[in-house]
């Protein structure tokens, strides 16, 4: 009888330090989710800086062709063979 009840405290004592390292394991395991979580909000919002930033360069690039090309079709000399003063300058801010 003795050995038995030895024996049953033995099992529970086994169980239970199971069911501790089966609890700790998911926490260590939450932990290093929640840490790669972090570090992925972190390059998808520098990322996300780095888009807008591109975006507003090309905006202005844009902007800056669309005003060279009003400037050219605007020059009066561009019919003629020969480029004037104006034409060159304005070529020249390209």
């Amino acid at each position: 009888m003795r050995y038995a009840i030895l024996a049953a405290m033995l099992i529970a004592t086994g169980v239970q330090a199971y069911r501790m390292g089966v609890s700790a394991e998911a926490t260590r395991a939450a932990l290093k989710l929640a840490e790669a979580q972090r570090v992925a909000i972190h390059a998808a919002d520098l990322a996300s800086r780095a888009e807008a930033a591109r975006l507003a360069m090309q905006a202005e690039r844009d902007l800056l062709a669309q005003s060279l090309e009003d400037a050219a079709h605007a020059d009066p000399d561009a019919s003629v063979l020969a480029l004037g003063a104006d034409s060159v300058r304005r070529l020249n801010r390209r």
